[in-house]
């Protein structure tokens, strides 16, 4: 018998999500680490894709951003639980685009949200989309999940999410206009949150196996 979609594709888009989150804390790392005087408090990540060794935050945003999207397109075609977890599928999605498409805009020296140059204005806008894409997909795919009996069991934890996405974008936000201090850590922690349901999202979807894959979804 010839495989199902999901046989043949399961575990490689799975393992797109398991290996983009620690790619994008490795070469984040390896990046801040050549940059000297580069403040993890108090700079966006952003700011390393200009200047010297630029190259390596560019090609991160570029990499990590295609295989968080094609995890994207596990999870549509994996979950069957109704609508929400399709649209959250598509705004993550959205984010690993757009992460991708920030590689080629770089922004100017600090980052300033009033842009001097037209990649600053098309790295603002493209931060915006990813950003608020990454904030809520995690929530709109938990509305579903109790209608899928392989993934019932991550509802809370997507819930849960997806309020302290939400919550921690907002407040990123708020540093991001003037209003608080540590943008660069307040932007970390806001990252972390999604990154690390991505990362147990994809470990979930990669146990899948041709006998307890959930059924794939019809184009």
């Amino acid at each position: 018998m010839s495989p199902t979609y999901s046989d043949r594709l399961v575990r490689p888009l799975a393992l797109c999500g398991v290996t983009g989150p620690v790619l994008m804390l490795v070469l984040w790392t390896l990046a801040s680490l050549m940059r000297p005087g580069y403040n993890q408090l108090n700079q966006y990540g952003s700011e390393l894709g200009t200047g010297p060794n630029a190259i390596i935050m560019n090609a991160n945003f570029v990499v990590t951003g295609l295989l968080i999207t094609a995890f994207a397109v596990g999870l549509f075609r994996n979950i069957k639980g109704g609508r929400w977890p399709g649209i959250g599928s598509t705004l993550l999605g959205t984010f690993g685009v757009a992460e991708a498409t920030g590689g080629f805009f770089p922004c100017d020296p600090s980052c300033p949200i009033a842009a001097q140059s037209l990649s600053q204005l098309a790295h603002n806008v493209d931060a915006v989309v990813a950003f608020v894409a990454l904030a809520f997909a995690p929530l709109l795919v938990s509305r579903g999940l109790n209608h899928d009996s392989y993934w019932q069991g991550y509802r809370p934890y997507s819930l849960i999410t997806g309020v302290a996405a939400i919550g921690l974008f907002s407040i990123f936000s708020a540093a991001s206009l003037g209003y608080l201090g540590f943008v660069g850590l307040l932007q970390r922690l806001f990252l972390a949150v999604p990154f690390v349901w991505i990362e147990v999202m994809a470990t979930k979807l990669l146990r899948a196996s041709k006998y307890d894959a959930p059924h794939p979804r019809a184009l």
